[in-house]
This record gives C-alpha cells, sequence and structure tokens, in this order.
C-alpha cells in the first residue's frame, strides 16, 4: 500500500468513513498590509464540496518557523482532509508584510515553507496581524512570541467579517489577563448554514499553583469577551493548548457555561514518559448545537502518523520515541479533531 493510501486509511480509522484525496497544486505567496493577512486560495485550486460535517482541527506545532528540521511536507499531508486547521505556536511570519505600527516583518523562511505547503493542499489562510508575548517587547522572531493562523478550505467556508474577530484585546505584549492574547477567527459556511467563532489559544504553562491559577484567570477572561460579544453571534468555541494538568484542574478552570469536548482529559502531548490532557475545545452546549458532540474530539496520534509517511534512512524519532527529535522534526503535541454540522440554516 502507497503512502497516500495508507494515510487514507488512518484517518478513516481515526475520522470514519471515507477521506476525499485532493490534488496537490502550487500557489503564490501572500502579504500583510497591517491588518489581519487573509490569504485567499488560487481560483484554480480544488476545494472542498459542502458536507453534512465540517471537520476543524487544532494543532500546536512546537515552534513552527523554528526549527529547520520541520517536516512541513509530511505535516501538510496530515492536515490535508481538513476545511479549518487553527495553528498554535507559529514564531515568525512567512512573507514579507508590515505590523500595525508599519514596521515590515522579518519574514522567515522556515515559516513559508510550512505555509507553502498548506496553500498547495488548497488551504488559504488567515495571520493575525502581529505576533503577542508576555514581555514586554513583541515583534520578534523568537519562541517568546507567537502568531495565530487558521488556514480554511474556500469550497467549505468563508471569513465571516462581520462576527466579532481578531485579537481579544488591543496591548499584545505583556497583557494583565493573557500570557498570549487569543486571537479569534470567524468563519461561515459555504451554504450559509452554520457561521461560528474559533478563539485560538496558548495559555499558561507550568505544573504549579500558581500557573493554574493563571490559566483559570485567562479563561475567565476569554468568557468575559465572549459574552461582551455574543449579542448577535453565539456559536463561540476556544480551541488550542491550554495546558491544563488533569481533570481537577479542567473542572476548576472551566468558564461557567462552558463544556470542553476533552472533558475525559485524554492525552494530547507525545511524549510518554510524561502524559498530558493539554489541548481541549470549549463550548456552550446551549449556543452551539452545531457541534457534533456525537463525534465528541478525535486526538490524532501524530507518532502513527508520521511512521506512515516517514521516507529517510535514518531512523524514525518516533520508534523508539526519541522526543528531542521528534518534536524538532513534528510537534510536541498531537492534533485534536472535532466536527460541527451543517444545519440548513443558521440558528443565530
Amino acid at each position: 500500500m502507497n503512502k497516500r493510501l495508507a494515510l487514507a486509511a488512518f484517518f478513516a480509522a481515526a475520522l470514519g468513513g471515507s477521506v476525499v484525496m485532493y490534488l496537490v497544486v502550487s500557489s503564490g505567496n501572500g502579504s500583510g498590509d497591517g491588518n489581519a493577512v487573509t490569504q485567499p486560495a488560487d481560483s484554480n485550486q480544488p476545494t472542498t464540496q459542502a458536507a453534512p460535517r465540517l471537520k476543524v482541527c487544532s494543532f500546536n506545532i512546537q515552534f513552527l518557523g523554528h526549527f529547520k528540521k520541520k517536516e512541513d511536507e509530511k505535516l501538510a499531508e496530515l492536515l490535508r482532509p481538513f476545511d479549518v486547521v487553527v495553528v498554535q505556536e507559529l514564531v515568525a511570519p512567512p512573507y514579507e508584510g508590515n505590523f500595525p505600527d508599519g514596521s515590515p516583518y522579518r519574514p522567515d523562511a522556515e515559516s513559508a515553507e510550512f505555509f507553502d505547503a498548506m496553500k498547495a493542499r488548497g488551504f488559504a489562510f488567515v495571520l493575525s496581524e502581529e505576533d503577542t508575548g508576555t514581555n514586554d517587547t513583541i515583534h520578534l522572531n523568537t519562541s517568546g512570541t507567537e502568531w495565530f493562523v487558521a488556514f480554511y478550505r474556500p469550497g467549505a467556508v468563508g471569513v465571516a467579517a462581520d462576527l466579532p474577530g481578531g485579537f481579544l484585546a488591543e496591548d499584545r505584549s505583556n497583557h494583565d489577563d493573557y500570557e498570549r492574547v487569543p486571537y479569534a477567527f470567524p468563519f461561515r459556511s459555504k451554504d450559509a448554514s452554520v457561521d461560528f467563532v474559533l478563539i485560538s489559544v496558548h495559555l499558561q504553562p507550568g505544573s504549579g499553583a500558581r500557573d493554574a491559577n493563571r490559566r483559570a484567570h485567562e479563561l475567565a477572561s476569554i468568557a468575559a469577551w465572549v459574552d461582551a460579544h455574543d449579542e448577535t453571534e453565539k456559536d463561540f468555541l476556544i480551541v488550542g493548548d491550554m495546558n491544563i494538568e488533569d481533570a481537577e484542574e479542567l473542572a476548576k478552570a472551566t468558564p461557567g457555561g462552558f463544556l470542553s469536548l476533552n472533558d475525559e482529559c485524554r492525552t494530547t502531548n507525545t511524549n510518554p514518559n510524561a502524559p498530558k490532557p493539554y489541548d481541549h475545545v470549549m463550548y456552550r452546549p446551549v449556543d452551539t448545537p452545531e457541534l457534533d458532540t456525537e463525534f465528541d474530539l478525535v486526538v490524532l496520534d501524530l507518532i502513527e502518523a508520521m511512521k506512515i509517511l516517514w521516507d529517510s534512512n535514518q531512523p524514525y524519532p518516533g520508534e523508539p520515541y526519541d522526543h528531542d527529535q521528534f518534536r524538532q522534526r513534528f510537534s510536541d503535541h498531537h492534533p485534536v479533531v472535532f466536527k460541527l454540522k451543517l444545519r440548513g440554516q443558521d440558528d443565530d
């Protein structure tokens, strides 16, 4: 069985049903203009057809744009079946552009390689207008700050500019409420049957009580932002690397009215020696009937998937597992996947 068919079988087993195999085509670069960067796909690129479910993936790709060993083509191939892909830990911009203050980006070749691989598979993207981080200084191409990006298939969804979106706060450095100011990505299905806002987050890491309290404060601040922006739109989902340590912390940190699809606290990091339920999708069940709770949340086994695509004469770093080599080539998190129902008529 060739690698593409083996990967399709992997997805069929993980996600259920058949997986569409898209053609690979090439596309050009994007650019920024001081606002969130929306890069449309080439009109000749293949796109998904409207389907009963939208497939959404959240993936912390550790230090994307930093590690020169990153296997961008393999990671993009893994993400091929999804309609929306939200990525955390992008540490440098891929293409030329300008920050909101007018100063230029320093485009990064490693970032561009991943973006090019995603665009070649038919994805468009929305990139935050700048990076965000814990310290006073941002606009750094280092792991001290990060950008938020969402990739999407234009045949399945479009950017819903009329819905709340963008950074949740004006100051993106050393914010009182956030370690990294979260970013809201509004989308609407092409058949207009569902619209939704994905709030991508990367919360404070650490196993101490102070770290847990900080994460709880961040989530409470996000929930307060949702409450202040849900007059016309109700479907807000908080997605990403929340660095939650265990079920006890999850119960304490989850904002009122929200639930996590990962309420079982399934492991989402790749290190078998320190399994943690870091990644979550939080939603308000009253307001988000579009969420497919029967499908629930699937944690894709990144180690198994990359083994299928491994084509080097060097030993595969997932067997036996070499944490440092694996995270540099791939990530230290598994992707997590959920689905949204196309309902025929949006409810808000």
